[in-house]
């Protein structure tokens, strides 16, 4: 079985997952959730962390090697109300958090051994792009893309998937290092709308796999094989993803099966704009 976890919806700081559990090297996820006017203080070791404000405001104050202090970050109301805001985090970051409103933050984080400095990414560097055609549009948001320089290994991302649609598609995977492909672990954070909504998480490989039943604040893990996603009829998903692995490359293999999509997908943006 993937790892599947339940993100905890209490208030406080929590950790989800961590390298070295259930077969993870390279990822880790903690959840922080304050009500307005609480605080909290964190210290990193030797990883880099993307600080994601899921929903909310908050002061960031960062202490250790480098130092800075950014007032009234984030603003959306949730993952479904358009882009938000991104901190990266170098290594050995000594953080306080205010929150100016009620937050909600995700901190993803793999390990790292170059001091790279802070960035925040606000919703007008996210990078938004109309993905794939029919039933399964979506909408990707890239925080920090393949190929960025912000971080040493991760890939950071959103997906807003419409009700009934699929996200994945073409499916792919990147779960070996070869001359076409290089392994990366990755998870999604899903949110559901409705809350009580979910999804189908798909992962497989050679026609043997798994389906897990997602929705709001679960998490899951995946380490091996391709891994479309659906959301159920009425039921809008957002999931954060996150990458990483020992080299951040993309390279990833598609479902030759499903190699027709390209070709399809550019005939269907032709009709439609003609």
């Amino acid at each position: 079985m993937s790892p599947l976890y339940k993100a905890p919806s209490e208030h406080g700081h929590h950790t989800v997952f961590k390298p070295g559990q259930d077969g993870i090297e390279w990822l880790g996820l903690d959840m922080l959730r304050l009500k307005a006017g609480e605080r909290w203080q964190g210290s990193f070791g030797q990883v880099e962390t993307a600080f994601v404000i899921l929903g909310g405001r908050c002061h960031l104050t960062l202490a250790g090697p480098q130092p800075n202090t950014w007032h009234n970050l984030g603003g959306r109301a949730d993952v479904f109300s358009g882009a938000g805001t991104t901190v990266y985090l170098p290594p050995k970051a000594e953080i306080e958090v205010e929150a100016v409103s009620g937050l909600e933050v995700a901190l993803a984080s793999s390990p790292c051994d170059v001091e790279l400095p802070p960035v925040v990414i606000g919703p007008d560097d996210v990078k938004v792009i109309s993905a794939g055609a029919s039933n399964w549009r979506r909408d990707v948001r890239l925080m920090i893309p393949p190929g960025s320089p912000i971080s040493q290994r991760m890939i950071v991302g959103e997906t807003l998937n419409p009700p009934g649609n699929w996200s994945g598609v073409p499916p792919h995977k990147h779960d070996l290092n070869s001359d076409i492909e290089n392994f990366l672990e990755e998870f999604y954070l899903f949110k559901a709308r409705p809350g009580d909504g979910y999804g189908v998480q798909l992962m497989y490989h050679d026609d043997q796999g798994e389906g897990l039943l997602v929705g709001d604040n679960r998490v899951s893990v995946m380490l091996k094989g391709y891994h479309p996603t659906v959301a159920a009829p009425g039921v809008t998903l957002c999931y954060l993803w996150v990458l990483a692995g020992e080299v951040k490359d993309y390279d990833i293999t598609i479902d030759p099966r499903f190699g027709w999509v390209a070709q399809t997908e550019s005939v269907l943006r032709e009709n439609r704009n003609g």
